[in-house]
Formats: C-alpha cells, sequence, structure tokens
C-alpha cells in the first residue's frame, strides 16, 4: 500500500510557488477562517466529497494541521483513497506562519 512522506514547510513553500500541488488544511473551520494560506484547500469531514471529485488522484498533496501530528493520520487516509503522492507537512501551521514572517 502506498505510504505518506514527511515534508518540511520550506519545500512544500518552493513547490507550491512553482504551482506543484496543492496544500490540504484540515485544521477545525473557525481556526481555518480565521487563517489559512491561499489556494489551500480545507479538508473536513464535509468536505471530503466535494475534495475527492475535484482533486485528481496524481495532484502532489500536502497535508497541514496544528502542529504536524494529525496531518499523519489524514495523509495516510488519502493515500488509501488512491492519492499517489501525498504529504505530512512537519510542525503544522504554527510554524508555516513563523515562517512566513522570517522569511
Amino acid at each position: 500500500m502506498q505510504t505518506f512522506k514527511l515534508i518540511e514547510i520550506k519545500e512544500v513553500k518552493q513547490r507550491l510557488k512553482k504551482g506543484e500541488g496543492l496544500l490540504v488544511d484540515i485544521r477545525d473551520s473557525q481556526t481555518f477562517s480565521k487563517d489559512h494560506e491561499q489556494g489551500s484547500f480545507h479538508l473536513s469531514n464535509d468536505s471530503i466529497s466535494k475534495f475527492m471529485d475535484e482533486v485528481q488522484f496524481s495532484t502532489p498533496l500536502y497535508v497541514i494541521c496544528y502542529h504536524g501530528n494529525s496531518s499523519k493520520g489524514v495523509a495516510q487516509y488519502l493515500c488509501a483513497q488512491g492519492y499517489v503522492e501525498v504529504y505530512s507537512v512537519e510542525k503544522g501551521f504554527q510554524d508555516w506562519r513563523i515562517d512566513s514572517h522570517q522569511g
């Protein structure tokens, strides 16, 4: 069975700048609505069917959560659904924003 890989924030940002893949944000709806990366997909129980309909299995996926823990389970779930290039973003959205302010 396909499994996910870990990826660092800087590499994700470089890939997204090149148009390679999709940032998949799994934080709760309220937190997502307050702050999220432009172009990211908010994945929840309510949006999973829309996600499966719209996102091709060949699309590289970068799953991000608060701290980089919950994203691992969701990344593995997406692999099990047939997505072939799935990553869990290390350290999560909290460090994503810290990195943004430093860079």
